[in-house]
């Protein structure tokens, strides 16, 4: 397909028909990597997977520090063994591989951060069920949203972050698998963290002034005690067969356990001021076993030269100072270092300049409590760690607008540059690099610059991927979170020319279809890149 021209974002409307939602959450999941590696060489594996934890071991593992011997090395097993599943390949899948009239046939990648999966939006979507409840969007607006739907739907590859499994907030379901039996694709799961608040554990009640809401709210918090598993992690998901996958954990930049449960002690001693802002804070908090990872997928892809495409799909720390974020990239860059094979690296890098990365109030709030202004105020204190009037707009705007470019101390801070920069310097041991190259021919819109080509950008800076329900006009809270890097054939970071085979192309970011209906699709918005199979012919105006 073309390049359609896509308008700018639109405010929030209801969506005509949730076709238009579902179908576009259909593509969610991505990638898992470990120390325990599951390997097919001439034979695809046709499920593997970790030992699970029971209700009681997992109560166990909230209550005692350290866990005992046992547990610990189940856990240590869990968090480095991906889940795989090659059923669709054994059942005759083959990838769809669009095809567009500059590029030929493409490798179309998806990665979307779908902020702990509610799957019956999927089910919605899948099915192309209407919702009488949904408002019409104007002709223009629909325009737009079936344009990105179209080009969400012939993805063959899906990255997904937050991808819950036997938790209580998505009924228990396994988000990842039910996805990949819809799609009829293959899968990697990776677990990131146990979740083992006291909430959700039963251990501790919801008390609020308001009883009616306790009541309600309590009810999303009383787990099935035969069906909680409490895993939460990063998916791929992909129509081409997969070779073999492994899970690694990132080095540790915040201690979700342990710093965690600092907070209960400080709240326990009797910094509890009123029942709703206590609520709010253990709203705030999250109790994990766990942490960070990159999960690393291995596609049998016949067009690459190497006969196979790495997936990579980490999820940096949020919660930490931006230099950390770094380190963990550069863990990953390490392990890639001697791949042949192409590459395609996506996920939430979680690129805010800040030591909190924002985030949306829990949807729990959003539908029972009254007072949703007071509890947006008190998230948007809480997750980024300091009132919004301290922040200096010219830092604001230059980092929302584009976080790649130079830090300059206290003038012009960009907090994460050296992420990017160490990304565009970095070479793989074939001689291959990172596509930062950004030409105009091959960006969506024509809109070129540094990593244009694999992600959008907009008049100013990037796309973002990432609001605040309150962002003052775009003044505050805007965030370019999700990224894509590719390695195709390049040498050269940033020189035109050379081979384009499997180099990014064309990146969107689909806002307009996330934010679409009523209540959005995820606090991200999901983003694309395509990647040709052969080498495309020469672009109008390229060098």
């Amino acid at each position: 397909m073309g390049r359609p021209i896509f308008k700018a974002a639109t405010p929030r409307v209801s969506l005509l028909c949730s076709s238009c939602v579902v179908a576009g959450l259909s593509f969610l999941f991505v990638l898992a990597a470990s120390h325990h590696l599951v390997a097919a060489q001439d034979d695809f594996v046709r499920f593997s997977k970790p030992d699970l934890f029971t209700f009681g071991e997992l109560v166990d593992l909230e209550k005692n520090d350290p866990p005992s011997p046992a547990l610990a090395e189940k856990l240590e097993h869990l968090l480095n063994t991906p889940f795989l599943n090659n059923e669709a390949y054994f059942k005759g899948a083959k990838p769809k591989r669009p095809s567009s009239p500059e590029l030929g046939p493409l490798l179309r990648a998806i990665c979307w951060n779908i902020e702990r999966s509610e799957p019956e939006k999927f089910d919605q979507v899948l099915a192309e069920k209407k919702d009488p409840k949904t408002k019409p969007l104007t002709s223009d607006q629909l325009k737009v949203v079936k344009q990105q739907l179209d080009v969400l739907q012939p993805a063959d590859v899906l990255i997904l972050n937050e991808v819950d499994y036997g938790v209580t907030r998505t009924d228990y379901r396994d988000v990842t698998r039910d996805l990949a039996k819809a799609l009829n694709m293959n899968y990697a799961y990776g677990v990131e963290f146990l979740e083992l608040d006291p909430l959700n554990l039963g251990l501790e009640k919801v008390e609020l002034e308001d009883k009616e809401a306790q009541a309600d709210i309590q009810k999303s918090f009383d787990a099935d005690k035969s069906r909680y598993l409490g895993m939460h992690g990063t998916a791929v998901l992909s129509r081409y067969p997969i070779r073999k996958a492994s899970l690694r954990p990132l080095s540790v930049c915040y201690d979700w356990y342990a710093s965690e449960k600092k907070e209960i002690s400080k709240l326990e001693a009797g910094r509890r001021k009123a029942a709703n802002v206590a609520f709010m804070e253990r709203i705030a908090r999250e109790i994990r076993r766990g942490g960070r990872t990159a999960l690393f997928v291995e596609l049998a892809v016949p067009e690459s030269p190497t006969g196979a495409v790495t997936v990579v799909a980490p999820h940096l720390e949020n919660k930490c100072k931006p230099g950390c974020r770094a380190k963990q990239a550069m863990q990953i860059l390490d392990w890639i270092r001697t791949d042949h094979n192409p590459v395609i690296l996506g996920g939430d890098l979680n690129t805010t300049g800040t030591d909190n990365a924002p985030v949306s109030v829990s949807k729990v709030l959003t539908d029972r409590v009254k007072d949703y202004d007071k509890w947006a105020i008190q998230a948007v204190k809480w997750s980024t760690g300091a009132p919004t009037i301290l922040f200096m707009p010219v830092n604001i705007m230059r980092n929302k607008n584009d976080p790649t470019g130079f830090d300059v101390p206290i003038v012009s801070r960009k907090k994460d540059a050296k992420l990017f920069e160490e990304s565009n310097k970095f070479r793989f041991d074939d001689g291959h690099v990172f596509d930062f190259r950004g030409e105009d021919e091959r960006s969506a819109e024509g809109r070129g610059g540094t990593l244009s080509d694999s992600n959008q950008r907009s008049s100013k800076g990037f796309r973002y991927t990432f609001a605040l329900a309150k962002t003052y006009g775009g003044l505050f809270g805007e965030y370019r979170l999700d990224w894509f890097f590719v390695k195709g054939l390049a040498t050269d970071s940033r020189k035109p020319g050379g081979k384009y085979q499997f180099a990014p192309h064309f990146a969107w970011t689909l806002m307009e279809l996330n934010s679409g209906p009523e209540e959005s699709l995820s606090d991200h918005a999901p983003i694309t890149v395509d990647l040709p199979l052969t080498e495309p012919p020469p672009l109008a105006n390229s060098h």
